[in-house]
Parts: structure tokens; sequence; C-alpha cells
């Protein structure tokens, strides 16, 4: 339960500077096309960056309405545009590297953890996927013999995969 509680507190933080990051990114861009309430709009994307995978989908949408009721189709496909560029660069390059190092999962399950728990719990089940499933893998197999195959298959790094060690450092 130790190894739990920290990869928690590890992916909370993560969780949380990565969606700051992209809030004050997202705020600058919908400054710059001139969208309105974007502040608002920032602190939207910073809640909805806690739901892996989708949550960058919700926070668009408004935003993105906004954007075309005021200013056209234009600035709406500028929004668009910001939002995806962002989320790919931060959300799909840079943060899985991090979460997956502090959480122990890789970026596929957590996706599925994603579907799952969001079928079981609704909402809840989304925003507590990926710690959800961390602590189902702390207690089934990270510390679980038998459930060594199934860790080779789930775990981020190459050490936990049960690849070997070349560096000569354990």
């Amino acid at each position: 339960l130790e190894d739990f509680a920290q990869g928690t507190r590890k992916y909370w933080i993560v969780t949380t500077v990565f969606g700051f990051i992209v809030a004050v990114l997202d705020v600058i861009g919908l400054l710059i096309i001139g969208v309105p309430l974007a502040f608002t709009w920032g602190v939207l994307a910073f809640v909805t960056n806690y739901i892996p995978n989708v949550g960058f989908l919700i926070g668009l949408v408004p935003p993105a309405l906004i954007a075309l009721l005021d200013g056209g189709i234009g600035q709406a496909i500028a929004v668009v545009v910001v939002y995806v560029v962002l989320n790919i660069v931060v959300q799909t390059l840079i943060q899985p590297r991090f979460t997956g190092d502090a959480v122990g999962i890789s970026p596929t399950v957590a996706f599925l953890s994603l579907i799952v728990w969001a079928y079981l719990l609704g909402v809840l089940g989304a925003l507590l996927a990926v710690p959800a499933t961390q602590f189902v893998k702390s207690l089934l197999v990270d510390h679980s013999t038998s459930g060594q195959w199934f860790g080779a298959l789930i775990n981020s790094n190459s050490r936990e995969r049960g690849q070997p060690n070349l560096s000569g450092v354990r």
C-alpha cells in the first residue's frame, strides 16, 4: 500500500503540473485569438486535464463554441488548432513519459483503464481511472509472484518489464 500511496501522490503532482502548464498555454492562445472568457476556459482546461485522454476534448468544446459564436468559423478553427497542437505536444508527447514513470503503467494501459473505470463508475471512474488501476496493479501484480507475467505487459519502464539491466546499476 505504501507503493500505491507514493505512486498516487506522484501521479496527482505530475497531472497537476502538466494541467497548469496546458491551462496557461491555452489562456495565452485564447487571449491572442481574442476569445471571450479566456481565463475561464483555462480553468476548465486545468480541471479536465485530470481526465486522461478525453479531458482535452471536454475542455475544447466550450471555448470553440464561444469562438464560433463570437468571432466566426475562423476563430473557432484557430481555437481547435491551438488546443490540438498543445494537446499533441504536451499531453501526448511529454506528459505520458512523466506519468508512466510516476505511476508505473504504460499510456496504453492508462487509456484502457479510463474506458473500464468510466464504464464501471461513470464520471468518478474517469477521474480516478489511473489511481484505481495503480491500486489494483499494486495489490494484484507488483507484490505477487504469480502476477509477474502480467506486470511485464502493463508496466511502463524496462526494468519492471523484466528486461535485463545492462547498465550495471541496481
